[in-house]
This record gives C-alpha cells, sequence and structure tokens, in this order.
C-alpha cells in the first residue's frame, strides 16, 4: 500500500470551504472585544511575551475569516492599538 504525499511544487490543493454566517459573527465578536480590549489600555493587557504573540497571531487569523476590506480595517485599526501600546512598554523599561 503506497500512500500519497502532497506536490509541494506543484498546484495549492483546494482550501477549506468559507465560514459560515455563524462562524464569522462569532470570529467578528471576538475581533471587536479584542480590539476594544487594546483600545482602553494604557499599558499592554498582556504582561507575557508569548501572550503579546498569541493575541497578535490570534487576530491576525481571525480577521481571514471576515470579508477582505472588513478584516483588513479590523487588523489596521488592531495594528495601530498595539503599536502605541508597544511604545509606553518600550517607555517603562
Amino acid at each position: 500500500m503506497s500512500v500519497s504525499q502532497a506536490d509541494l511544487f506543484g498546484a495549492p490543493s483546494r482550501g477549506a470551504p468559507p465560514p459560515t454566517e455563524e462562524v464569522v459573527g462569532i470570529v467578528r465578536q471576538q475581533l471587536l472585544k479584542t480590539l476594544e480590549q487594546v483600545r482602553l489600555a494604557k499599558t499592554m493587557p498582556w504582561a507575557d511575551q508569548l501572550d503579546i504573540v498569541r493575541a497578535d497571531n490570534s487576530f491576525r487569523y481571525g480577521t481571514q475569516a471576515l470579508p477582505q476590506t472588513e478584516g483588513e480595517e479590523l487588523w489596521n485599526a488592531f495594528s495601530r492599538e498595539m503599536d502605541r501600546l508597544y511604545a509606553v512598554m518600550n517607555q517603562n523599561r
């Protein structure tokens, strides 16, 4: 019995189906909650560097479930707030 392996350099495989509207709504709600958290924060809301990276990655990944323009707008808003919080964090070092 032989096992087939995906071609690493060939045509891309078909991706997963788009998320349902229910999933998009849940993701949108979570992203807006996180965005509000960083907007209200005076200092970085996560103390551990790994938690900061996880929050950043999670937000970036979540925006991919939304319509492109909406995802980009939310990402840009989140990124601006994170830049502000990184500046505060670095100023206090």
